[in-house]
């Protein structure tokens, strides 16, 4: 075994996971950026659909939800749009999480600071707590 140091062989797998990360970022931009969540509210009378920034795409309200009171409907439509929120923030972590599994595959010595990058992405895509 001489000549063989361990870190070296480290810092090669860290150079092409890091590769493999800057890469997947580029495109995996573009994939959280298609991702959209869906939410609506007991019984479907208001539906709402947002970005993964939890942008409002589209607000359905239907007939029967136009006979409750304005703000019964105001509370339906903003739950809406929180539970869309909450399955686009879902869906974006899911994504982030199986690329991360693809790079990281058995190895899980690296998990935490591949975690730990992948998170700081996520951040940009979480609500506030209301």
């Amino acid at each position: 075994m001489h000549g063989f140091d361990p870190r070296e062989e480290n810092l090669e797998r860290d150079i092409e996971r890091a590769a493999e990360i800057e890469k997947w970022l580029e495109s995996g931009q573009r994939e959280l950026e298609a991702v959209v969540g869906c939410g609506e509210t007991a019984g479907g009378r208001v539906k709402a659909t947002v970005t993964a920034y939890g942008r409002v795409r589209e607000i359905v309200i239907t007939p029967r939800a136009m006979r409750v009171g304005s703000h019964a409907l105001a509370e339906e439509i903003l739950l809406a749009i929180r539970r869309a929120q909450q399955d686009a923030e879902q869906k974006s972590r899911q994504l982030v999480n199986d690329a991360l599994c693809d790079m990281v595959g058995d190895d899980m010595a690296h998990i935490t600071t591949l975690e730990k990058q992948f998170g700081e992405v996520l951040e940009s895509f979480e609500q506030p707590d209301r």
